[in-house]
């Protein structure tokens, strides 16, 4: 009879059961600071927002009686109540917690341990540390436990070993001290002294793959989130394997979430984009010339090197592409995630709340890694049913999230789609495709124009003759506007 593999959790080992790895020790904890703690915050109640700047979870604390205690005092703060002796024992009462966290002599008696909050700061790092290490022994202790268990899942085993690290190290990030005003002011004068500096030309951000552009957003910024929606068949994978090759030659680690297309369409498509082979070459004709091979494994060669690093599970969670950033982050120092895309993600049932919960969690992702996320969005067909044809920020499937948390919302119009002709206004010199910048928090709104080749699925700049001095700077951007910039030379990548 063959073994059944169960997944792995919680519910097949007893949590807090001592494993043979804890017998005879005992768990790292610092009561008397616990004490100090709660004290001071009944006591000194300014010192409570300095507290959350550590910790908020009652788990830190090692006795029950101050978990109840520490969850009545954060229910009083969370309505705006105040904070003492009096009040909180009343909380523990309506919680039905009193007699659980000592009774009112308990209380009193921390008060007494503590005469202000003055280095509430101090202990908390230290209870902290404590809580950290106890986490640390428990999944390192249920995760020995699970490995000599032949019927659990491995790698669910070690998908809930990164899931409980990650916990670990939101709470250490939750430590750290905010940077100052005073701080923030003088990052402003190096950063100012950098863009001085820079040579003509030189793109300090994530270079797109456009020099277009490059040169109105000054590359890709770290912390930025940034949303390209188009309708299907308009180019959108095509443009940000464009912008992740371009960022790969110039030596930046590239992670890419693909839950619409496998590692192998991606790679081929990747070899269109950076080659002169036709997409229908690498896809269904193959060549009919011996040297060609040649060329393609001298390209394919190449390209290994690259850093770019793909996850092509579908329906990923925004909590399961979390933690696979972060640990390309940690491992590779990725410096962009492409997340294609932000509909596809998995969670609540609920669509609309699913997507609002990718869209924000992939912004804070961008800040706490300090990296660029380019996340894809479908168009709803609301689009197709108006004149131009011309998407716009209400056309944004689950629009209102998106719009929100994104730094720079940008769409691909490729006119010929739709059988028409280009909008002379807007495209010049060859250029085919409208990439309309819709949102951008640090510039102007308008349009730039690119060239979409359909045989290699590729998109690369056109010479440009003049250069727009005046950018929209509107909160809303009227499709009429126009931003060309002045380009030398074709930059498509194209070799």
């Amino acid at each position: 009879m063959e073994t059944q593999i169960k997944p792995y959790s919680k519910n097949n080992y007893q949590v807090g059961k001592v494993l043979q790895l804890e017998k005879g020790k005992v768990p790292p904890q610092a009561i008397e600071l616990e004490e100090a703690i709660l004290g001071a915050m009944m006591i000194d109640p300014a010192s409570i927002d300095e507290l959350f700047q550590v910790f908020s979870s009652e788990e830190v604390f090692y006795r029950d009686n101050h978990k109840f205690i520490f969850r009545a005092i954060k229910t009083l703060v969370d309505s705006s109540k105040q904070v003492d002796l009096l009040t909180v024992s009343a909380e523990l009462r309506i919680q039905g917690n009193l007699d659980y966290a000592g009774g009112d002599f308990y209380l009193i008696g921390l008060t007494q341990k503590v005469a202000s909050g003055a280095h509430i700061n101090y202990h908390a790092h230290i209870v902290l540390q404590s809580f950290m290490r106890r986490k640390v022994i428990q999944i390192a202790s249920e995760s020995i436990e699970a490995a000599y268990d032949d019927t659990i899942d491995v790698f669910s085993l070690l998908d809930r070993m990164d899931t409980e690290s990650a916990m670990i190290n939101d709470v250490v990030s939750r430590g750290k001290s905010d940077m100052s005003f005073s701080e923030a002011l003088e990052h402003v004068m190096k950063n100012v002294e950098v863009l001085s500096n820079a040579k003509d030309g030189e793109v300090l951000g994530v270079k797109t793959g456009f020099t277009k552009l490059d040169r109105h957003f000054g590359g890709w910024q770290p912390s930025d989130f940034v949303v390209i929606g188009a309708r299907p068949g308009m180019g959108k994978t095509a443009f940000t394997i464009n912008t992740m090759i371009a960022a790969a030659k110039d030596g930046v680690g590239v992670g890419f979430v693909s839950m619409e297309m496998s590692t192998i369409q991606l790679a081929i498509r990747s070899v269109a984009v950076n080659s002169n082979f036709h997409l229908n070459q690498l896809t269904k004709t193959g060549f009919d010339k011996v040297q060609y091979f040649n060329t393609l494994r001298a390209k394919v060669d190449e390209m290994k090197s690259l850093p770019i690093y793909i996850d092509e599970r579908p329906a990923l969670t925004i909590g399961e592409i979390k933690r696979k950033a972060r640990l390309l982050k940690r491992k590779y120092d990725i410096k962009e995630l492409i997340v294609d895309y932000i509909q596809l993600a998995g969670g609540d049932d609920d669509i609309r709340k699913r997507t609002g919960q990718t869209s924000q969690g992939l912004k804070a992702l961008a800040k706490e890694l300090n990296i660029t996320v380019i996340g894809l969005a479908q168009l709803s067909r609301a689009v197709e049913s108006t004149s131009s044809k011309r998407p716009m920020l209400n056309h944004l499937k689950e629009s209102g999230d998106i719009e929100q948390d994104a730094d720079i919302v940008a769409f691909l119009f490729r006119p010929a789609y739709y059988g028409m002709g280009p909008d002379e206004s807007i495209l010049s010199d060859g250029c085919n495709t409208e990439f309309i910048v819709a949102k951008y928090r640090a510039g102007g709104l308008g349009t730039l124009g690119l060239h979409f080749d359909e045989n290699k699925t590729k998109f690369t700049d056109q010479e440009v003759v003049e250069e727009i001095s005046h950018l929209s700077s509107l909160p809303y951007m009227n499709p009429g506007d126009v931003f060309d910039v002045d380009v030398e030379h074709d930059n498509g990548i194209d070799f």
